[in-house]
């Protein structure tokens, strides 16, 4: 929604949370992610937190039914109420997206995207991840997808950079080089 705003909220709650609390800086990422799927999942609390005929004690209640019956720690429950009172709530989710960037710049984790045909075993999986943290320099997490039209190989996503080694790419190529010959 607003980039500046979950920059700003993000940076300074990861800032707030090293220092105070750097031990706990997994749990909150933690808090964080699953709230996040609470509110994905439910979209319309959002809408009604921006709903100006509701009073803003009534949005803060509701807040802190939310943080009490979730067990939220005080820190997350304190940056959920700053968001709610000014209006914030709908940048949660890039709020979290910029907090996690934070966190893997803070821990050196490179966060990969594996894309193949079908699932792969653990033995593979393992081989990019340490293929990776030697390109990378850091820890790799991989988080995997399948899709079926890939037909085999791999694709590999780190930030803005792509390694696509599907066969559906390798033929594409072919095809376009055969076209070329024939034309």
């Amino acid at each position: 929604m607003n980039d500046k705003a979950e920059k700003v909220y993000a940076g300074a709650f990861f800032e707030l949370c090293s220092e105070e609390i750097p031990d706990k800086l997994s749990d909150i990422l933690g808090e964080l992610d699953a709230l996040d799927r609470t509110f994905t999942e439910n979209p319309e609390f959002i809408k009604l937190l921006g709903t100006p005929t509701i009073t803003m004690d009534e949005k803060l209640a509701m807040m802190k039914d939310i943080i009490r019956e979730g067990g939220v720690s005080e820190y997350t429950g304190n940056l959920l109420c700053v968001l709610t009172e000014y209006g914030r709530m709908n940048c949660f989710s890039g709020i979290l997206r910029n907090f996690r960037a934070s966190y893997n710049e803070y821990f050196r984790i490179a966060e990969i995207t594996v894309t193949s045909s079908a699932p792969l075993s653990e033995a593979v999986v393992e081989k990019i991840r340490v293929k990776m943290s030697e390109v990378t320099g850091k820890t790799v997490s991989v988080r995997e997808k399948v899709d079926p039209a890939l037909i085999g190989g791999v694709v590999i996503d780190y930030g803005s950079t792509r390694w696509d080694g599907s066969v559906r790419t390798r033929l594409a190529g072919l095809r376009k080089e055969l076209g070329g010959v024939i034309a």
